[in-house]
């Protein structure tokens, strides 16, 4: 089910768990349905909820990430989620997961387990927890563990571990004994704070909508009780549910035709988002035939179990939040690019955007052109959103955008986004891989799944916490505000693109106009599986201005002999190639 529409929550009433074990898949959130994240308990030898490493029945031959026979591998563990609870048992909380699988609001008694053995793993984000024994990232490419109180010690890893916000055993920054390739960022205050939204079922069976308040004080340490901000009864909330008959992807013309069904969805959407309510979306897929504009402060749209969103045909986006909208929070869902209709008067164009400026894109905070610095003691949220173009969609030559997520607003806040131009997709039906060494799914190459930019960031005061740019065929990440920052990066440059084809481009652009940023515990990877291209940067930034990245690195994964990444900063630095290949190369 690495590619599938089914999407389900399961959510676990206040109470005790006793032997209560189960394993989290894909598009699956486990949460507590407490206000307190003791609220819900799993208890004993082994109990609540878990992810092993996949694929163990799979030999080292047969799967090129697989660092031996029986050891599977974490790197494919992506889109699933377990929140609000706490766990008193004798094993270890494992959760072997890679991006887009974050672990949130726990409370862990023994110790956490970010791993499966020798499986790798490329992770991850671990926030707002208390952990009474060790945290163990045992292998971890790189890690983000943001507000959470460590008893124990926290090991393992490989190149990135950044803290922020955390307690207690916080390891020291810096490198580590036994590990030269390993750094060790730590950011004690956060410049900023946001929490995800949850839902409550309280003691007389009443829902509620928990929305903690957004800060800018200096906090650290977890926040776990009951006391969370704002609590909205679901008399002001709209819960929205998918089509009750699921699309089938492998039916390529259903799946990208747009009924009325979906235009009745996306206007129910919209008309409770006019009305002022949040939104709950239940777990599923929904096909928008237009965008879902937020036109009130303070709204939440707020998905479970990870539902999706589809982007409309025309490349509009999923989701607009206007300008001058403060405290806006969209959190747990997934938006997906879809197929592009053509203009029926310009063959070579697609019909255009929605956004003023005709740019497409999945999501838009703020609009292009319109003033607004936001408010820095309201800020916006985006809380583990997921952006992909690529994957379910057999048409892979159509699915397309320009960008995954634009910030045109001042003050807002990004906590765990992974923003993904697809490099491997679902399999057609009776489609052989274009690689035998990747037998399960197929490889894009250059003219499938268009993405040209993962992120840009327009706004002033902007901050991103556990921040993937992925794949994506021009630059990364675009950052031309000011007085913004990253705590911990994690990117790979696009595996499919040819000699000439990403001339200029990097991992991680900020532009000559900011005045000021600083980035924390950030990582440019490479892996040109189709020609030696070599990449002129990870890293490019104005020479002027208060600049500051906090152990910048690269690394060449994997790829061709004769490609890598020429410099770390502006051009200037060591070269990952092969000769080094899973060595990070560091200023």
């Amino acid at each position: 089910n690495h590619f599938s529409t089914k999407h389900y929550a399961l959510l676990f009433a206040p109470g005790v768990y006793p032997e209560c074990d189960f394993e989290v898949g894909y598009y699956v959130q486990a949460a507590g349905l407490g206000a307190a994240a003791t609220d819900v308990s799993f208890t004993g030898n082994k109990s609540g909820p878990f992810v092993p490493a996949l694929n163990k029945y799979l030999k080292a031959a047969d799967y090129a990430t697989i660092a031996y026979d029986g050891s599977g591998l974490c790197l494919d563990t992506f889109w699933r989620a377990a929140e609000n609870f706490s766990v008193s048992t004798t094993e270890p909380l494992r959760w072997a997961v890679s991006q887009a699988a974050p672990l949130r609001r726990v409370h862990v008694e023994n110790d956490v387990e970010f791993g499966d053995g020798g499986a790798y793993a490329s992770g991850g984000v671990f926030a707002n927890g208390r952990v009474g024994g060790d945290i163990k990232y045992i292998a971890q490419q790189q890690w983000f563990t943001r507000n959470v109180e460590i008893g124990g010690a926290a090991s393992g890893g490989a190149w990135n571990l950044t803290f922020a916000g955390c307690t207690k055993n916080v390891p020291t920054p810096g490198t580590v004994d036994g590990n030269a390739k390993m750094r060790i960022t730590v950011e004690k205050q956060p410049v900023a704070r946001v929490e995800k939204p949850f839902i409550v079922l309280t003691e007389d069976e009443k829902w509620e909508l928990h929305v903690p308040q957004a800060t800018r004080d200096f906090t650290s340490g977890p926040a776990l009780d009951a006391s969370t901000g704002d609590q909205r009864d679901f008399a002001k909330v709209k819960v929205c549910k998918m089509r009750s008959d699921d699309k089938d992807p492998l039916d390529v013309v259903a799946y990208n035709t747009l009924d009325a069904e979906d235009e009745r969805i996306t206007t129910d959407l919209q008309s409770a988002l006019d009305d002022g309510k949040d939104l709950v979306l239940c777990p599923g897929t929904f096909y928008l035939t237009k965008t879902l504009v937020v036109r009130f402060p303070n709204q939440v749209i707020l998905g479970l179990g990870l539902s999706t969103l589809i982007a409309p045909q025309d490349g509009s986006p999923c989701i607009r939040v206007l300008a001058n909208k403060p405290g806006v929070t969209i959190a747990g869902i997934t938006v997906e690019g879809s197929m592009q209709k053509k203009s029926p008067t310009m063959i070579s164009n697609f019909m255009g955007s929605t956004n003023s400026d005709g740019v497409r894109s999945l999501i838009d905070f703020g609009e292009p052109g319109k003033e607004d610095p936001g408010d820095p003691k309201n800020p916006g949220a985006l809380i583990d959103i997921f952006a992909r173009v690529g994957g379910v969609n057999l048409e892979r030559e159509k699915v397309s955008t320009d960008i995954l997520i634009r910030i045109h607003s001042g003050n807002v806040i990004g906590d765990n986004l992974w923003l993904w131009r697809a490099d491997h997709c679902q399999l057609r039906p009776n489609e052989l891989p274009n690689n035998p060494k990747l037998p399960l799914y197929w490889q894009v190459r250059s003219g499938e799944c268009g993405v040209k930019t993962a992120l840009d960031v327009k706004g002033n005061d902007v901050h991103m916490y556990g921040l993937f740019c992925e794949h994506t065929t021009e630059h990364q990440m675009i950052w031309s505000g000011s007085r913004g920052g990253v705590s911990f990066y994690q990117c790979e440059l696009p595996y499919d693109v040819l000699i000439g084809d990403f001339t200029g481009y990097v991992g991680y652009n900020v532009e000559d106009t900011v005045t000021s940023h600083k980035g924390r515990g950030v990582g440019v990877y490479s892996n040109f599986q189709v020609d030696k291209v070599m990449g002129d940067s990870g890293f490019l930034h104005p020479e002027d201005g208060d600049i500051d990245l906090i152990h910048p690195f690269t690394v060449f994964l994997d790829g061709v002999d004769g490609s890598g990444i020429k410099g770390i900063i502006n051009e200037v630095g060591e070269t990952a190639d092969f000769g080094r290949k899973g060595q990070p190369c560091r200023p």
